[in-house]
């Protein structure tokens, strides 16, 4: 979950009412409204009928990167702050930017924009929101009845991407708050609320296993996997999350903490991608993740004072090598086949509470009955095979683990920034690891479904009952 917003925003639109135009201005789409205020739910509006794709131009560019940015919530001028960082880069010959922006005030009706590149405003320091983020150039096309918190329209606004502005590379960034499996609530489509981008309008979310479903529907339009997906959202990079996507992404980027207010530098972020459209899938995810660093290690003392963190621990972010799921999971169930044993159960428990938990503050790993926090799965096992009581099978093990993760060939990137020195343990994966109480819907998950993790996680448990 974003829990900060950087930047004030003035007053947005609400929406715009029987547009007849395809394309409208920012300003047409969303005309000066009252801030948003708490209120009863609306009804869910009906699902958005499909819209007409467009005619494919001739010419392929490098790479198509869509951004679903579900601002139905209190990040909505967050929402409106990153098109705008979008908008110092643009749109090239080489590059389509895509964006399907939501936000509280529309009533329900998003709009769908092709970055354009904004020559009035240059680029500023975001930072210290020194330039008018109101603004959008981009035009606008209205989509009546779009539930932003639906993996269907999602679908719908990736094959309309992917349509008009055709490319030999695509990435897709889901841009809201994010679970991983923190149960923040506030939404009821069956089973458990975890997942991300979160509707207050409809109420309605995109669990995780609908993100799977959303990509292999956009694998079955176009014949190849999504290349890159990315989560502008707090707490996605879990193992439990990337093992869904193994199919469906060839790479995928995220936090395993939560991800502040500011979210990604997207104006770094498309701007390497726009000086280098060649770049692979793999160096681009890379990218990403040097970029977010960058931007938070400079950041970081400013961003503090400013109080724009929800949190001043610090911040991770990981890209993920899809292919290697298979090799991971085998490698972890090595270990958990050993570690599940209950005479383990005494140096499991001693190293988990010196693991470092997310969602800022939790380390002390104070769970309620329905947020369990996660925690990253290389410093647990380097706590545990720092034990001098371990068990020589589970320090071989262990060692393997770790050294698979070290590798590169699964975790292809991950960095951290302070003030914690706690977060440099990070290595780019969390795990579940509650303390409390099971949630059985983890039963649902390909994860507990292929590895050993949910029956270490219950051997702890039902040891300490």
């Amino acid at each position: 979950m974003k829990k900060a917003l950087l930047l004030t925003v003035a007053v947005l639109a609400a929406t715009a009412m029987g547009l007849k135009a395809q394309d409208a201005s920012f300003d047409s789409l969303y005309k000066s409204l009252p801030s948003p205020v708490a209120s009863a739910p609306v009804p869910a509006p009906a699902p958005a009928e499909a819209q007409p794709l467009p005619s494919a131009p001739a010419a392929q560019r490098e790479w198509l990167v869509m951004v679903f940015v579900n601002g139905r919530n209190n990040l909505w001028s967050s929402g409106v702050a990153d098109v705008n960082e979008m908008e110092t880069v643009g749109s090239t010959d080489k590059v389509a930017i895509t964006v399907e922006l939501g936000l509280l005030q529309d009533r329900g009706t998003s709009a769908r924009f092709l970055i354009k590149k904004d020559t009035q405003f240059p680029v500023a320091d975001l930072v210290r929101g020194d330039r008018d983020v109101t603004h959008i150039i981009s035009p606008g096309i209205p989509v009546p009845n779009g539930d932003m918190g639906s993996y269907k329209h999602l679908v719908d606004f990736a094959k309309w991407s992917i349509r008009k502005y055709p490319a030999k590379k695509v990435m897709i960034v889901l841009w809201n708050h994010g679970s991983g499996r923190i149960d923040i609530g506030g939404a009821d489509n069956g089973g458990s609320e975890l997942g991300i981008a979160y509707d207050d309008l409809t109420r309605n979310f995109i669990r995780n296993k609908q993100i799977t479903m959303a990509l292999n529907e956009i694998k079955s339009a176009t014949g190849k996997k999504v290349d890159v997906l990315g989560t502008d959202a707090c707490l996605m990079q879990m193992a439990s999350v990337a093992y869904e996507m193994k199919d469906a992404a060839d790479f995928v980027v995220g936090s395993e903490e939560i991800v502040p207010g500011p979210g990604y530098p997207y104006d770094t972020v498309l701007g390497a991608l726009a000086a280098n459209p060649g770049m692979s899938p793999e160096q681009f995810s890379r990218t990403v993740v040097e970029k977010f660093h960058a931007f938070y290690d400079t950041n970081m003392a400013t961003l503090i004072a400013m109080r724009a963190l929800g949190g001043n621990d610090g911040t991770t972010y990981s890209a993920i090598r899809t292919s290697a799921s298979s090799d991971f999971v085998s490698t972890l169930n090595a270990w958990a086949k050993e570690a599940k044993k209950t005479a383990n159960y005494p140096v499991l428990k001693a190293a988990l509470a010196k693991t470092l938990a997310f969602e800022h503050g939790a380390s002390a790993g104070k769970d309620n009955s329905t947020s369990a926090h996660s925690r990253d799965l290389y410093d647990f096992v380097k706590n545990i095979n720092a034990d001098p009581k371990v068990p020589p099978a589970l320090k071989a093990a262990g060692a393997d683990l770790m050294d698979f993760i070290d590798s590169g060939s699964y975790i292809i990137a991950s960095a951290t920034t302070g003030p914690n020195p706690a977060y440099a343990r990070a290595k780019g994966i969390a795990v579940y690891m509650p303390t409390l109480i099971y949630d059985p819907s983890y039963d649902e998950t390909m994860f507990a479904r292929d590895s050993l993790w949910d029956d270490l996680i219950k051997m702890m448990l039902n040891q300490k009952l």
